[in-house]
């Protein structure tokens, strides 16, 4: 007694035809003529009386219709816990992020993908770029969005160039001019952005052999724009980090082109979960498109 046996009697019973029960199912009506006497040879006796009219269920035939009903049913639903288990329908992800990708991105991926894959739930850990990697190697989270770094010790996907921009108030000397150099900064008050930001900050002053002249370290951007907005000193941030309005601030762009990378990262790509690879496959998707900084 096979699946397709009891679907095709099912069939039968419901259009009264062996022909029309073929077409529905994708069969020639020697194949359902087959599988009903094979079925019937199962289970010991007549199960469809064929005459001129069609085909009509005998009456054990009708006594049998509600167990192989149920068996389908069931299947069906064996089927549907399974696609669960594998993570197309059910499942968790636990994504590493920081603020700006918090803000700037996830609010448009989680809305898509929640919209794909209502079932899956989705747990978010924001901390330091540091603390996702320590996540991601100790399998706190599935996925984490990372900034690229050499030798990278979990497996990463580049998703957008982030390029350093320089804040200066508008009073400032310099902010009619297109582009800025390092050089024309190193006089200047220096407000560092904190660890994370400022690896890349330190590394551009360093490319070029200045000495920035550093007055604070402030780890909170708002905290950096109002300083700024105070004429206390100038800065530089990544553009994802900026807020989308900033009064009596003037943004430019360095001469020297300088970004940070960020990215999707996981301990193994090819050993993810079916739901966090759904969400890996969303955001590659996504971020082309849509992300804007």
């Amino acid at each position: 007694m096979t699946i397709i046996q009891m679907e095709v009697f099912l069939k039968v019973v419901e259009t009264k035809s062996f022909t029309k029960a073929g077409e529905i199912l994708g069969l020639t009506q020697s194949a359902v003529s087959h599988a009903i006497a094979n079925l019937e040879a199962a289970v010991g006796f007549q199960l469809i009386l064929r005459n001129r009219s069609g085909a009509s269920v005998t009456s054990n035939g009708e006594k049998i219709v509600p167990y192989i009903r149920n068996i389908l049913q069931q299947i069906k639903r064996m089927k549907q816990e399974a696609e669960g288990i594998i993570g197309l329908q059910r499942g968790k992800v636990s994504i590493g992020t920081f603020e700006s990708v918090t803000i700037k991105w996830l609010p448009h991926i989680l809305r898509q993908f929640n919209q794909q894959y209502p079932h899956i739930e989705i747990e978010l850990l924001e901390g330091a770029y540091e603390e996702i990697v320590q996540w991601l190697q100790t399998g706190i989270v599935d996925v984490g969005f990372i900034l690229e770094r050499d030798n990278m010790i979990v497996d990463f996907y580049p998703l957008k160039d982030d390029r350093l921009r320089l804040l200066l108030p508008c009073t400032h000397a310099l902010s009619n001019h297109q582009k800025i150099s390092i050089q024309q900064l190193s006089s200047d008050p220096f407000i560092m952005p904190y660890k994370g930001c400022d690896e890349h900050v330190r590394k551009l002053f360093k490319k070029q052999n200045v000495l920035p002249n550093i007055k604070f370290v402030i780890k909170d951007v708002p905290s950096i724009v109002a300083m700024v907005q105070g004429g206390i000193g100038i800065s530089i941030i990544p553009e994802m980090t900026l807020p989308d309005h900033m009064d009596r601030i003037c943004t430019k762009h360095i001469s020297d082109d300088v970004y940070r990378t960020i990215g999707i990262a996981a301990p193994d790509f090819k050993r993810l979960s079916p739901a966090a690879e759904k969400f890996l496959e969303l955001t590659k998707f996504w971020i082309p498109h849509d992300a804007v900084s």
